[in-house]
């Protein structure tokens, strides 16, 4: 018989990857990793962790990896929030900004904490626009 195991929530997962990440350098590697994951072209995990460690030298892997691990999964549910809204709206349906303002903003702040207000907005533009468009 299989067991079904239980996802992490969000919230959980958000809690492990914050080891390592609660001082200035935390805050700077967190800038580096959301910069280098938005760019055009996302870049593998192996890729980014070296990016980041040539343009933020003297941290540990884990903070590296913690750092990545945090955007990744900020990312990821920035682009499931957008699905979300694509599934529940009709096809050719334009998002009000005002939307991404209050409810959006508002959900993944909650559900991922410690990144800046334009970092939150970079995030659901990115899943808006890769996510479902």
């Amino acid at each position: 018989m299989i067991k079904a195991v239980p996802e992490k929530d969000v919230e959980e997962e958000m809690q492990e990857q914050n080891q390592g990440l609660a001082s200035d350098d935390g805050l700077e590697i967190l800038q580096v990793a959301f910069n280098i994951y938005g760019s055009p072209v996302t870049p593998s995990r192996k890729e980014c962790l070296r990016l980041m460690a040539s343009q933020m030298p003297g941290l540990s892997e884990r903070q590296y990896a913690s750092a990545w691990n945090r955007v990744n999964l900020l990312y990821e549910q920035a682009c499931k929030l957008a699905f979300r809204w694509a599934n529940e709206n009709p096809p050719g349906a334009e998002i009000e900004e005002g939307v991404v303002e209050t409810v959006f903003l508002e959900e993944i702040a909650r559900k991922c904490q410690g990144f800046t207000r334009e970092q939150y907005r970079g995030a659901l533009m990115y899943g808006f626009d890769r996510g479902i468009f």
